[in-house]
């Protein structure tokens, strides 16, 4: 990927941050004795993706004219086949299960983003994949369909 695509591919997930924000309004915050309410996790997804998003939009700024080159028709294929990946993502993910589903959607999610190294593509993905899956399994006893 290159600084142009960085920049609208922050910018589109930003925007879906903000819709998820909205729909998490009607969520209940309140736990139950010492544990957290059902609005945690949500907002606590949105703020990490959010500042992540800021974060690539702040690194594609840093040579401004790259960034704000025209939009173009192999950018506009990328970010829709992601906003369409991540639907897709969305509606497998309790059929098929968190850890598959997960791993799929990463690994497509490299692949129609521009990444092509073996090795990134094979290790990253199960490994960011199973350290969520242990920290909000195990860590946290939250359940993962």
């Amino acid at each position: 990927m290159n600084r142009n695509s960085d920049f609208w591919l922050s910018l589109v997930v930003l925007g879906f941050c903000a819709v998820a924000s909205v729909l998490t309004l009607d969520v209940p915050t309140n736990g139950t004795g010492g544990t957290v309410g059902p609005s945690f996790l949500p907002w606590l997804m949105i703020g990490g993706m959010s500042l992540f998003a800021l974060i690539l939009m702040w690194r594609s700024q840093r040579h401004a004219p790259a960034a704000m080159a025209p939009f173009g028709a192999r950018l506009l294929t990328q970010l829709g086949g992601f906003l369409i990946l991540m639907l897709l993502y969305a509606w497998a993910y309790e059929p098929v299960g968190y850890l598959i589903s997960s791993v799929v959607f990463f690994v497509v999610a490299l692949l129609v983003l521009g990444e092509r190294r073996l090795l990134q593509l094979l290790l990253v993905p199960p490994g960011v994949v199973g350290s969520v899956y242990v920290v909000f399994a195990y860590a946290m006893q939250v359940y993962m369909p």
